[in-house]
């Protein structure tokens, strides 16, 4: 089953989307950008690289992963999502791979992504819907276990 991840109401191919988040990347860290181009999908990579003290080498230290749909995938409970607060269907758009240990670096982007794209709602893998503001009120709080909350717990 698809797991945690951003969803939008309507999905249209756009490289320009892709470039926003490589940016949103790059503005908090991220310094080194993979891409793989498919029909359907990007498959993103970046690491933020830090020098190690001891061997003046530098290393990996986050690492994010995530694809992005560029086209809408339309199985209902995997890709297909409906939203009661709106009484509508979303569609999965960027799925993060794994967000173990990075939460706070999930709610630091998602807060700069929602600034760019403030329609599109976040599901987490525990299966709880944030909008914007639910982000905000995360970000603002600095718990890196916000997303296993409810959205009504922030």
């Amino acid at each position: 089953m698809w797991r945690a991840g951003i969803l939008r109401k309507r999905i249209r191919a756009n490289k320009k989307d892709m470039e926003k988040v490589i940016n949103i990347l790059m503005s908090i860290g991220y310094t080194h950008c993979s891409i793989h181009d498919s029909n359907d999908h990007y498959w993103l990579s970046a690491s933020i690289l830090e020098d190690d003290d001891e061997s003046n080498i530098k290393k990996r230290v986050y690492n994010m992963h995530l694809s992005m749909s560029l086209v809408e995938i339309d199985i209902e409970g995997r890709y297909k999502f409906f939203y009661p607060r709106e009484n509508c269907y979303y569609y999965a758009y960027i799925y993060f791979d794994d967000i173990k240990g990075t939460e706070l670096i999930i709610s630091e982007f998602l807060y700069r992504y929602f600034k760019l794209f403030p329609e599109d709602i976040f599901l987490s893998a525990s299966g709880y819907v944030y909008t914007k503001e639910d982000i905000e009120k995360a970000y603002c709080n600095k718990d890196s276990n916000w997303i296993y909350y409810s959205p009504d717990a922030l």
